[in-house]
């Protein structure tokens, strides 16, 4: 009867997610492989922890007060999670949100009571898979332009905010708590970075020896570009403090149709209804831990729900 919990808010149903051995998906490797479930957040992703931290960092520091409107550009997790806390918070929220994202995010968001603008990003993205930092930049620009002429606006800036990967710091501390020390490798999907680059401190802070494995998709590569374009205040963030840092040990990109293979058998064999990045991290783990050997431990994340690929099947980070 343990953990039936009685709680005061949904907000305390963020993070303290569980983890799995993935013993189907692993089988005939001498390896383990396990998966954070940050699908069982309450909004459907691992973004309620960024939402919760970024929001209330900004309450703290009198950079958001009642009366105010929290606006973010997004490519879907972070807009959904920022519309339900926001949503119990009681502020007013605008999203927006590239034109090609799946219909079922927009319908969650707004059924969350959030406004969302939707926002034209060109056709070449529309039916391949996307790297959420590169499709939300005309977004991030509308936002810079609104926070600038209205002061009662607070943009969370997830691409930037410290909140973001401090919060997926705690994920870390999580994953440690759970497996202990016998970590040989994370593998993690690059949006914004903030999952990888939290995760990283804290593993390597306490295994040195620890190797990071960035994913990203490989019909829309963002990380791997070392000259993308810098736009003050709109571009870099922590993307560029990964970059810079050298905190990513090799970056492995992943295409849709493998990523979506991946993501059916982990329906199908696990009974996991997760979205398609759970598809690609996991992927790209299993052939980690074959490479690392017998003995090893990989660790990955299922970043989301299953429900907002419905009718839109891409790898989207």
């Amino acid at each position: 009867m343990k953990d039936l919990r009685i709680i005061q808010s949904p907000l305390d149903l963020i993070g303290r997610t569980p983890i799995k051995r993935l013993d189907s998906i692993g089988r005939g490797s001498e390896s383990s492989l396990w998966a954070k479930l940050e699908n069982l957040n309450p909004s459907g992703s691992l973004k309620d922890r960024i939402a919760l931290q970024m929001i209330e960092d900004a309450e703290k520091n009198g950079d958001l007060k009642e009366g105010y409107t929290i606006i973010e550009s997004s490519s879907g997790n972070t807009a959904i999670a920022l519309s339900f806390v926001g949503a119990l918070k009681g502020y007013k929220r605008i999203i927006f949100m590239p034109k090609i994202m799946a219909r079922e995010k927009v319908e969650m968001i707004k059924r969350y009571g959030a406004e969302i603008r939707m926002v034209d990003v060109g056709e070449d993205v529309k039916d391949r898979s996307v790297h959420g930092s590169y499709v939300e930049v005309p977004g991030r620009i509308m936002c810079q332009r609104m926070a600038e002429e209205n002061p009662q606006v607070w943009w969370a800036r997830q691409f930037s905010n410290p909140a973001n990967y401090r919060a997926h710091m705690k994920l870390g501390e999580e994953i440690l708590a759970q497996l202990g020390n016998q970590i040989d490798a994370f593998v993690a999907s690059v949006g914004t970075g903030g999952t990888l680059l939290g995760v990283a401190k804290v593993l390597k802070e306490k295994i040195p020896r620890v190797k990071i494995i960035a994913v990203e998709p490989a019909d829309c590569p963002y990380v791997t570009l070392t000259n993308f374009k810098i736009i003050e205040g709109v571009t870099g963030g922590l993307l560029k403090e990964i970059l810079d840092g050298k905190v990513v040990d090799k970056i492995v990109k992943v295409t849709d149709p493998e990523a979506i293979e991946m993501n059916h058998r982990l329906i199908q064999e696990e009974g996991l209804f997760v979205g398609i990045s759970s598809g690609a991290n996991v992927l790209t783990a299993l052939n980690i831990a074959r490479d690392m050997g017998k003995g090893s431990q990989v660790v990955t994340v299922l970043p989301d729900r299953g429900d907002r690929y419905i009718t839109s099947e891409h790898y989207v980070t």
